[in-house]
């Protein structure tokens, strides 16, 4: 496939090479005239419709969602759909403006109006829905919402902010148009921007007076802060046990790390008592400390038989003299 065509736009271009997929800033985009803008982003949807990579995926797309062949409302109905679901593609705002070819975007998940309007209508392209692209905005004269659609007298005194598209049923000779937003997850095909509240699409609307300084609400009557912790036991990294018992309660370790005698206490009082018991096995068998008088287990265990007139029981057996 050929690369996007913007080597044709007269202005500074900076290829953002990202793992082989294609990413292209460009800095002077708020300077070019929107019919040129609408050009280049057609040219880049139309070769993307003619990749198998999209006409598979839009056919995927399709019959996941049960859509017959010819069905064309339904078609794009569901394809709007699935660009729509931030699952899929993710709106966000960019940094500057870049435009993203549809397979970077299908891999990646992501990109604002223009790139998830490319991904679209490319998809539409590649099952030969007709399409066209419209922008919206304002007069600034006296702040009217307006649209532009390709193709149509080029309005002046206009701000531009946003960008969707139509699709056009059925293929070859449309008699029904739709406008498609995709920034907008659940909106239907034919809703329309400009007629539609700005509540769904804050790119249009007039303004909300000035800027204000947002506060938290207050705290609920009754609620008490939790206290904070008083500090986290001791890693092996910020000293040693005999180094962390040294420490005074609420002294600090190396600067930052406080000692926990609640964590640590039960620690050290676990293995003292396992110290002590495995100790004290040992000697009852090998007949040390306590058990020191009276021998070993060996020693023991003969001192029994030989008391024994009828044998010693072991294990539920009986062993005679």
């Amino acid at each position: 496939m050929s690369q996007l065509p913007v080597d044709q736009i007269p202005a500074r271009v900076r290829e953002l090479d990202l793992k082989g997929a294609k990413v292209h800033h460009l800095p002077d985009w708020g300077s070019y005239d929107d019919p040129q803008k609408l050009a280049v982003i057609r040219k880049i949807a139309e070769m993307r419709g003619r990749d198998p990579r999209i006409a598979q995926k839009s056919v995927a797309i399709l019959k996941k969602a049960r859509v017959k062949p010819r069905q064309y409302d339904k078609q794009a109905a569901a394809l709007l759909k699935w660009v729509q679901t931030p699952k899929n593609v993710y709106y966000v705002n960019e940094p500057g403006e870049r435009l993203q070819d549809p397979v970077y975007t299908l891999n990646h998940g992501h990109g604002d109006c223009d790139d998830q309007i490319l991904l679209l209508c490319s998809f539409f392209e590649s099952i030969r829905l007709p399409w066209k692209l419209v922008i919206s905005g304002r007069k600034k004269s006296t702040g009217q919402k307006v649209r532009y659609i390709e193709g149509m007298p080029y309005p002046r005194d206009c701000s531009w902010t946003h960008i969707y598209c139509m699709v056009g049923t059925p293929p070859f000779r449309p008699t029904k148009w739709y406008f498609c937003e995709c920034t907008v997850e659940g909106v239907p095909l034919g809703w329309d921007v400009v007629s539609g509240d700005h509540r769904y699409l804050p790119e249009m609307s007039s303004g909300g007076g000035p800027p204000r300084l947002m506060r938290s609400k207050p705290a609920p009557i009754g609620y008490k802060p939790k206290r904070p912790p008083r500090g986290k036991a001791v890693s092996p990294a910020y000293g040693s046990i005999a180094q962390a018992i040294g420490t005074t309660v609420g002294q600090s370790v190396h600067g930052d790390k406080m000692l926990d005698w609640k964590k640590l206490l039960p620690t050290i009082l676990t293995g003292v008592s396992v110290a002590i018991g495995t100790q004290l096995a040992l000697d009852w068998v090998r007949g040390k400390g306590i058990w020191e008088k009276e021998g070993n287990v060996a020693t023991r265990l003969s001192a029994v038989r030989k008391e024994s007139n009828k044998g010693l029981v072991l294990g539920g057996l009986y062993v005679g003299k």
